[in-house]
């Protein structure tokens, strides 16, 4: 047999990469923060990860299986982030809540596509289980934080108060990034600097629902 005939015969090695979900999840990530969601494929993943169009296969179904990997990175992410600053700010438990609410707004202003994503319910598949886990964690964060704002109430009371917290967040988040609240803002005359208004702004809605986490 010759050699020619043996090269032929032998089996491909199988594929490897250092850590191609890692690499994979790196190029996911500058790709939606760089260009926005529509420009984000497979195959530009790929490339952008320096691997062939078909290495994605080797962890992730398809493009929603990726893109769910990555949310569920985000909200890891999140939860971080809101948890460092629930830790500064003290004993207070209606400061502790502020300080998870401005969490929140400051990584969507910092981190906006990444944060638009992992709302994207379209584009995600949300029976992955590692995005149900990384989202549910960080909803409980914000349960937990009302549970002790409000230690007399239920379930359902808690539960509604806690919805009442995100829905203020995040509609604040929304509007701002879309650009509604720059615009109220210019027409206010404001002189400040824009990420430092969203701020300020941002403590002054958390303080008008406050009466709303009192006990009865």
């Amino acid at each position: 047999m010759t050699l020619a005939r043996v090269l032929i015969h032998q089996p491909k090695p199988p594929y490897h990469h250092g850590d191609l979900a890692r690499a994979l999840l790196d190029a996911a990530d500058k790709i939606i923060e760089e260009e926005g969601l529509e420009s984000f494929t497979l195959r530009s993943c790929a490339r952008r990860a320096g691997v062939s169009h078909a290495a994605p296969a080797h962890h992730f179904k398809d493009r929603a299986g990726l893109l769910s990997a990555y949310a569920a990175s985000i909200f890891r992410d999140l939860t971080r982030h809101v948890q460092t600053l629930i830790e500064q700010a003290g004993d207070d438990e209606y400061a502790r809540l502020q300080a998870l609410g401005l969490a929140y707004i400051r990584f969507a202003l910092q981190r906006p596509s990444a944060f638009s994503l992992i709302f994207r319910c379209e584009a995600l598949d949300k029976n992955v289980e590692e995005l149900k886990e990384a989202s549910d964690a960080c909803f409980q964060l914000l349960i937990d934080v009302v549970q002790a704002l409000m230690p007399c109430a239920n379930k359902e009371s808690v539960l509604l108060s806690s919805m009442l917290a995100w829905s203020t967040v995040h509609g604040f988040a929304t509007l701002w990034l879309e650009g509604n609240f720059a615009r109220v803002c210019q027409q206010q005359g404001q002189e400040i600097e824009p990420s430092v208004y969203a701020d300020r702004l941002a403590q002054q809605i958390l303080l008008l629902i406050k009466p709303a986490f009192a006990q009865p």
